[in-house]
């Protein structure tokens, strides 16, 4: 089921599967499926969404948009004290993504030229939260909060129905609590579509984050390329890299190996540890809770089967340099004074730190976004965040005598360029 390896002694062709593990071809989805639901949409609008929604969840729904009634219902029929729990946790978000907020700012050189960056709100933005095998309301805090807190107007959630045509009462809650009024009853491609369009109930979104399947990864990237949205990443399998010296609990380390391993059959769970003994005992725990059949119990096998790693390093420092080059999206590091490391670690979605910071935390509470890169994408780009949302515009300003002094300069580079006319012209002109 799993096996333990040095790092050392991976081939070139292991380090390459587990370095370079998107992978996922979109091409024959993208043609055969995504396109033409998404040009179906553009035309059909909410007819069309009703038409795949009922041919890919089996269900058939009256309205795509949720009404105020059916979010007042669902405020409150939540649980009360799970809605208390998930508004705890938007404090600390709250606070933790304002900190982010960027600056305006302008300068003027000694030349005279006046410069400076304005930053402000994409003000229409998606946020979708996944459904299906589990329920993501969390993600609703995730995705909502830094578009509020950066300025954006019009906020819509784009989320699947169960096999009721409802969506959970907890995610009505949440949205009515974050004053959302927008929700699209439907995933896939479809709800991607429509979101990312609009139509006569609900303005298109500029934007549009948040994790999904392949045919939501598909319909954003597709978007996205014909310069409908902006999105935040293609995201793939949730994934963890757990790093460990040899004095952590081995129940603690399996424990967080397996809880990002029961999220989905293709999620990955990787742990690279200084201590072979404490590799063995994490597998024989893991190896014992799955054939224990608890909980998502054939997730968490087919998941670990697939994409469960356990590898021994030499030293903290071949380990932290494999995590480099893996750019896993949560990464934990579970040693003695962990934040002496922090200059060290690089490409990180996020970073739990010690050996009391479990993934879960961040996932729900402590303020930090789970909407991350998978992948490897974190060699590149960052996690969702208050910026995400945000444009930024630059300017300059010129006065006659600043322009003059970049007559010469501008003429001699541009027509390196090959622009040998206007280019240099427009600034000559105003002096002739």
């Amino acid at each position: 089921m799993i096996t333990i390896q040095k790092i050392k002694n991976l081939t070139d062709s292991e380090l390459d599967k587990l370095f370079n593990r998107f992978g996922e071809d979109f091409s024959s989805i993208m043609i055969d499926t995504v396109i033409p639901i998404v040009n179906d949409v553009k035309n059909g609008g909410e007819d069309a969404v009703k038409k795949y929604t009922e041919k890919f969840d089996g269900v058939k729904l009256h309205s795509v948009f949720a009404t105020e009634e059916e979010i007042n219902e669902g405020h409150k029929n939540a649980p009360k004290d799970v809605l208390a729990a998930f508004m705890e946790a938007r404090k600390n978000i709250e606070e933790f993504h304002r900190r982010q907020l960027r600056e305006n700012s302008i300068y003027t050189r000694e030349d005279g030229i006046t410069l400076g960056v304005n930053y402000q709100a994409i003000e229409s933005a998606g946020i979708y939260v996944p459904g299906g095998k589990a329920s993501y309301p969390s993600s609703v805090l995730m995705g909502v909060i830094p578009a509020q807190i950066a300025g954006a107007k019009n906020i819509t959630i784009i989320t699947p129905p169960n096999k009721e045509g409802k969506v959970p009462d907890i995610i009505y809650a949440i949205c009515k609590e974050l004053g959302v009024k927008n929700i699209i009853k439907s995933g896939g491609a479809q709800g991607i579509a429509l979101a990312a369009f609009g139509s006569d109930k609900i303005q298109k979104c500029d934007i549009i984050v948040g994790p999904g399947n392949i045919f939501v990864t598909a319909a954003k990237t597709y978007l996205f390329s014909m310069g409908v949205i902006q999105i935040d990443s293609m995201a793939g399998p949730s994934e963890i890299l757990i790093i460990s010296d040899e004095k952590s609990r081995p129940d603690w380390v399996a424990w967080d190996f397996l809880s990002q391993a029961e999220h989905e059959e293709r999620a990955l769970a990787v742990l690279v540890t200084t201590s072979e003994k404490l590799a063995q005992e994490v597998k024989d725990i893991v190896i014992k809770d799955i054939e224990s059949g608890k909980g998502r119990h054939e997730i968490k096998k087919t998941s670990v089967a697939n994409g469960g790693t356990i590898l021994v390093a030499d030293s903290l420092d071949e380990a932290i340099n494999f995590s480099n080059k893996y750019g896993p999206e949560h990464m934990e590091f579970m040693v003695d004074n962990p934040l002496e490391y922090i200059d060290r670690i690089k490409n990180v979605g996020s970073l739990f730190l010690g050996r009391h910071a479990p993934v879960a935390v961040g996932d729900y509470y402590s303020g930090t976004n789970h909407v991350l890169p998978t992948g490897g994408a974190a060699r590149f780009s960052s996690g969702t965040s208050v910026e995400t949302f945000l444009r930024r515009t630059t300017f300059q300003l010129l006065s006659e005598e600043s322009l003059k002094k970049t007559a010469g300069p501008v003429r001699l580079m541009s027509t390196y360029e090959g622009f040998d006319d206007k280019h240099g012209d427009s600034v000559d002109i105003r002096f002739r």
